[in-house]
Parts: C-alpha cells; sequence; structure tokens
C-alpha cells in the first residue's frame, strides 16, 4: 500500500513527466521564473509566478488546462530544498480564495 507522501509524488512526477512532452514545456519557463525569484532572496507565491508568466500564451494554455502543473513544479523545489515556506496568503484568484496557499522564498 503507498503511503500519501508516496501518491503525492507520484502525482507531481506524472504532472512533470506530461509537460515535458513534445509538444508542451511550460516547466521550463516555470521553473526559471521559480529560479529567479529563489536566487533574489524575496517572497513569492504562486499568484506572482502566474503573474510572471502572463504573456507566455504556451505556459497560459498549459496552466488553465492542468491546474496541478504550477504546484508539482512548486512542490519539486520545495522537495529539492531549494525553495521553502515562510507564511500564508489569501490568493485574489476566486478560484483560490477558499484554499490555503503558502508564500515562498529561496533557501540560501
Amino acid at each position: 500500500m503507498s503511503t500519501g507522501i508516496e501518491l503525492r509524488d507520484a502525482g507531481t512526477e506524472a504532472a512533470i513527466a506530461a509537460d515535458v512532452a513534445a509538444h508542451r514545456g511550460a516547466g521550463k519557463f516555470i521553473e526559471r521564473v521559480i529560479c529567479e525569484y529563489a536566487a533574489l532572496g524575496v517572497e513569492f507565491t504562486a499568484d506572482d509566478i502566474r503573474d510572471a508568466l502572463r504573456d507566455n500564451p504556451t505556459v497560459v494554455r498549459e496552466l488553465a488546462s492542468k491546474p496541478n502543473l504550477l504546484p508539482a513544479y512548486i512542490g519539486s523545489a520545495s522537495r529539492a530544498h531549494r525553495i521553502r515556506p515562510v507564511d500564508t496568503y489569501r490568493p485574489e484568484r476566486a478560484s483560490r480564495r477558499a484554499n490555503r496557499n503558502l508564500v515562498w522564498v529561496g533557501v540560501r
């Protein structure tokens, strides 16, 4: 029987693997923005990442059709100890207002 952590990690891997398919590739843009925020040492949120990528139609389309994609890349960066949570916030987007969302910062 799989644990919750194993199931979560398998889901993360599946979301990232699906993005790597030749006709996709939004992940490289998501990872770049996460790395840029982490390197700056500033606090950031998933909404900040979305805002930074809003002019990239490939990413916007993939995020709209695959809601687990951005959390998968954020979770992967967290488990790799590149970023860590520092706070929670209530997002502006109506679809996320009822959820606990994290504020992240790069690990130095």
